[in-house]
């Protein structure tokens, strides 16, 4: 009886140390009709781009990767109200950085404007114009319902839940034209019905899709960085051209019909080419007004860019205000790169700046200078409140939470040069001698200056 007994208890010991561990689930959300990238198959079942990526994700990490596709608006509403953990990939923009955390990028799309073969004829600036009856369809609360809204805002526009039913409805000649993502209408566009009724006339705009998490989440973005960047090179370009590849794209009808396609590319090219011409002078300022945008923005941070900080810095200290320069740049930047990882590294400055951008009021002029270096520059406040605000940026940074262990401390080394005059002669060259000063003195600290040749000059440290 007690060999008995011994037994069972060494076969439910075995059986409670093989027992496996517990693994951590991630909830996925995006659309359901976005092919290729994210939708529901025949056979019920996600499937696309972004749900090989994540289940890619899932294996790598150790994670249950669970999705929830639904209609593109619903899908923000998720991530916003904490439904799901991530959205699978979508496109930056103002108004979703506003409750969004941005991740590292997972592939780059092209959108264009698809319009009926009847319109043909009909020049682009003259349909951009807005005056005419047609109406263009868009996905709601999709990119491309704000980006055409706020550059086109004369068109007519009417929203979708999603891509397959606006495809659909511009089959059943519902609307005359629609904005999509050019790897979407592939899928749509290349069969003997579609190949007669739209075509491509004029290029949107290009971007890059990126998971993102709700807002102020740091530790969870952290890890999700962490994540990502197990998932190795080849990996990606496996999945990515699995959904490229053109037998997997495009109908499997395709062949038959693919010498008609091409005689009809070949004929509307020229009229399309002739319309795009005209349209040529539109289409540079709007590209323009877009390129300013971003030649003057940091993509990381939102901050103003080192080139664009530059240019403005002359007119803020040249004054007769009064001037406070902060320049400061993360401690151990290097060895937050060499131990985590780039991405990780490219999150640590992703939040630094949103916690810089938060302190800033409207009137200062605030950027990323340099790698892992910030600047502020601010006018008409007194010695003290710019000490203040000085020492505001070392703590709100010291008190970072951007891991659950909290292994990872970011902390920053501050100079702030204070003039009571503007001048000309200011530079960036007293900040950063300051600067220098916090780094010998142990870091995570400001070291404040004031500097008037009239007065005695007043030398003041915080840690």
């Amino acid at each position: 009886m007690l060999r008995l007994i011994w037994i069972l208890i060494v076969i439910a010991s075995g059986q409670a140390f093989c027992a496996p561990e517990p693994r951590d689930t991630l909830i996925v959300t995006n659309s359901k009709a976005w092919k290729p990238f994210s939708f529901i198959n025949d056979q019920g079942q996600p499937s696309g781009i972004l749900i090989d990526y994540w289940q890619e994700y899932g294996r790598v990490n150790n994670v249950d990767v669970q999705f929830l596709l639904v209609d593109w608006s619903d899908s923000l509403k998720a991530v916003k109200e904490g439904e799901a953990d991530v959205h699978a990939g979508l496109l930056w923009s103002m108004d979703r950085d506003k409750y969004l955390d941005f991740s590292a990028p997972i592939i780059t799309i092209d959108t264009q404007l698809f319009v009926n073969h009847s319109l043909i004829g009909m020049e682009v600036a003259e349909f951009l114009s807005g005056e005419h009856p047609y109406i263009v369809g868009v996905v709601n609360s999709g990119y491309e319902q704000e980006f055409t809204q706020k550059n086109f805002p004369q068109l007519k526009l009417q929203a979708f839940a999603n891509n397959e039913e606006m495809i659909e409805a511009a089959f059943d000649g519902k609307i005359q034209a629609f904005v999509a993502d050019l790897q979407v209408a592939n899928f749509y566009l290349h069969s003997p019905k579609a190949a007669k009724l739209f075509t491509g006339v004029y290029h949107m705009y290009s971007g890059i899709i990126r998971p993102a998490v709700q807002q102020n989440n740091s530790q969870h973005l952290l890890a999700l960085s962490k994540g990502m960047n197990k998932i190795s090179e080849e990996e990606k370009q496996r999945i990515f051209g699995r959904w490229m590849y053109i037998e997997t794209v495009y109908p499997t009808f395709l062949a038959p019909v693919l010498a008609l396609v091409f005689v009809l590319i070949a004929i509307t090219y020229l009229v399309v080419l002739k319309m795009t011409v005209k349209a040529k002078t539109r289409e540079l300022e709007k590209a323009n007004s877009e390129l300013k945008y971003l030649s003057e923005t940091d993509p990381l941070t939102g901050l103003s860019n080192r080139r664009h900080f530059y240019q403005e810095f002359s007119s803020r200290v040249g004054g007769k205000s009064t001037v406070g320069i902060l320049l400061f740049d993360i401690d151990d930047f290097k060895h937050i790169n060499d131990n985590y990882g780039h991405q990780v590294g490219d999150v640590v400055i992703q939040q630094v700046g949103r916690v810089i951008a938060e302190l800033s009021e409207p009137n200062y002029l605030v950027g990323r200078v340099g790698g892992e270096e910030f600047a502020i520059v601010i006018n008409r406040l007194s010695y003290q409140e710019v000490v203040a605000r000085a020492q505001a940026v070392c703590e709100f940074i010291r008190n970072l939470q951007l891991s659950d262990d909290g292994d990872l401390k970011v902390t920053v080394s501050l100079g702030c040069a204070y003039y009571p005059h503007g001048s000309d002669d200011i530079c960036l060259s007293d900040a950063d001698g300051l600067m220098y000063q916090a780094k010998a003195q142990g870091k995570d600290r400001a070291v404040s200056h004031y500097f008037e040749s009239s007065v005695k000059e007043e030398h003041v440290q915080f840690s």
